[in-house]
């Protein structure tokens, strides 16, 4: 979106006095949720993958937080059920999985990406409108069918629906939507004794990465706890 219309939708006339707006939504479909997360108020799309056949996009701001657009990731409720086999890193394979599909749709580092409109449609844009993606590789406009399971598309047409009754304006038929976020959290836990936070002597597995955490504060949160039981340790 761009972060002049988040700001308004929020603040209305006062958003010229206030920081740039934050907003965090949520709903539940039966009984899978769909959310926001990882909020960025003028913000930015970045490239966030670590293989070179891949993409993964992330979000992020800078301090001053005045960038031309306001962006979050939109996230659906994927479930141990959902993934076949009973690997321990199953989860984490089905994360590459997509992330893989997306970079097969160009073969390239464009992000695969569709306006709200064709997207709540069914169909695929052309061309930005409005609002300009800020992901540095530029984007290749999809429906996501294949590059997504089926039940998080139909999921995000039905949360970005639910979203706009709570911030109306929030479907945007400009808005764009840029893929794939897959990082949200780990789809592994490495496990630690839960006296001393070690997984091994002198090893304390922290933060996102090792399922210890949900965002960034979070993360800070964990890895203060676990500086504490390291000097309590020694």
């Amino acid at each position: 979106h761009l972060k002049r219309d988040i700001d308004y939708i929020q603040y209305k006339d006062f958003a010229k006095y206030l920081p740039s707006a934050y907003y965090k939504l949520a709903c539940h479909n039966d009984t899978r949720g769909i959310y926001t997360f990882c909020m960025c108020p003028g913000g930015y799309v970045v490239p966030s993958n670590v293989e070179s056949d891949t993409i993964c996009v992330n979000g992020m701001s800078y301090h001053d937080r005045n960038g031309i657009n306001s962006n979050s990731a939109l996230l659906v409720e994927v479930k141990p059920s959902d993934i076949e086999g009973d690997d321990p890193l199953r989860g984490l394979r089905y994360q590459e999985y997509f992330e893989h599909q997306a970079f097969k749709y160009a073969n390239d580092l464009r992000a695969p990406a569709n306006l709200v409109k064709e997207f709540l449609d069914g169909s695929i844009a052309k061309e930005e409108r409005s609002i300009k993606t800020t992901y540095p590789f530029g984007v290749k406009f999809s429906d996501f069918k294949g590059i997504l399971p089926d039940f998080v598309i139909d999921n995000l047409r039905y949360g970005i629906k639910e979203f706009d009754k709570l911030m109306p304006g929030f479907n945007n038929p400009d808005a764009i939507l840029v893929g794939v976020e897959s990082r949200s959290s780990s789809a592994i836990r490495i496990m630690r004794d839960k006296a001393t936070y070690e997984t091994k002597k002198g090893i304390y597995p922290i933060g996102e990465g090792a399922g210890y955490a949900g965002g960034i504060v979070s993360s800070a949160l964990d890895g203060l706890k676990c500086a504490i039981k390291i000097t309590e340790n020694n």
